[in-house]
């Protein structure tokens, strides 16, 4: 982890997931509070703005895998400006449509910080690196939806939105600046940079397990941080939400922290799995925010592990000119 730039990078990268994981509960919150709908009408936006996502985030990996990280990193960073600069200002149905856009341009900063790390890091180091940046992320998540709601309930839901777009633009300027690069040519092939490959070339089906995997944790995370908000307003107790949210960081901090001493890991379908099962504990206690601290102990726990695994299978199956896609 001495490799230069490395340091600043994981700095930047932190700022921008703080962001990006803040994203559905401010948004959750941007409905309820600031237009006065319910949560099934927060759901759908943040639903909305999660296809988006689906649909963007191969997309920006094909082109950072083509053009770089900057010119990606550019467009982004405009589409998020406009969204939460105007966002608060915006009917029901228009933030609806917006929402796919925001998603579709979403800031990469988690998956530059994962590329980079795959191509600076030897690959007997990565499961180490790995679990740092999930250390990181799970961070971010301690700090990015307790702040939102912090923001939101003390504030307003306006200040929360228009907030998060700062952290955004500050954060993705920073990693445009920067520019990590995310392909190392010549370490992979020799002298010759290493070509571009076509989706039938690259797409092995051992990467089908991987990605189901990490779409099915990513799912539950955003997930449970909505049912917590929703559960706990349903129950009068919205004001313990940041709190709670801040628990489950905590616990996903501390499984990251674990899972990197480990020197033979679980396999990834298997830590995947575990975080679907203990998730459905915690459906059954969103009446008191105690009891649902202690009910999300594990599924948070398990997040960041989940993660990294994937993140590390991903690294190895994936060949090089085509890690980002």
């Amino acid at each position: 982890m001495s490799q230069p730039g490395i340091g600043l990078l994981m700095l930047l990268g932190f700022f921008s997931k703080i962001a990006v994981v803040a994203i559905p509960v401010v948004m959750n919150l941007g409905v309820v509070f600031g237009l006065d709908r319910g949560f099934g009408a927060a759901g759908l936006v943040i639903a909305l703005w999660t296809v988006g996502v689906a649909v963007g985030g191969p997309v920006q990996g094909r082109m950072m895998d083509k053009y770089g990280v900057r010119p990606v990193l550019i467009v982004s960073l405009t589409g998020q400006a406009l969204f939460w600069g105007i966002g608060p200002s915006m009917s029901y149905g228009v933030l609806s449509v917006a929402a796919v856009g925001c998603g579709l341009l979403n800031l990469p900063g988690f998956a530059v910080v994962r590329l980079r790390l795959a191509v600076a890091i030897p690959e007997e180091q990565r499961h180490t690196a790995f679990a740092l940046d999930a250390m990181t992320s799970n961070i971010s998540y301690m700090v990015g939806p307790a702040l939102g709601v912090t923001v939101a309930t003390a504030v307003s839901s306006d200040v929360s939105m228009r907030g998060l777009g700062l952290i955004v633009a500050l954060a993705g300027a920073g990693l445009a600046l920067l520019n990590p690069q995310v392909r190392d040519s010549a370490k992979e092939t020799g002298s010759e940079p290493a070509p571009r490959m076509k989706f039938r070339e690259w797409f092995k089906p051992a990467l089908v397990p991987v990605l189901v995997a990490t779409t099915a944790t990513t799912l539950a995370t955003a997930g449970y941080e909505t049912a917590i908000v929703g559960g706990l307003r349903d129950s009068g107790q919205v004001e313990w939400a940041g709190l709670v949210l801040t628990v489950c960081g905590l616990c996903s901090f501390i499984g990251a922290l674990l899972y990197g001493t480990l020197k033979r890991p679980p396999h990834f379908a298997v830590i995947s799995a575990l975080v679907g099962l203990t998730t459905v504990v915690g459906g059954f206690a969103t009446g008191d925010w105690r009891l649902l601290c202690l009910a999300m102990v594990l599924p948070a726990a398990l997040c960041s592990p989940s993660f990294a695994a994937t993140g590390g299978a991903a690294s190895v199956l994936a060949p090089a000119g085509a890690r980002a896609s």
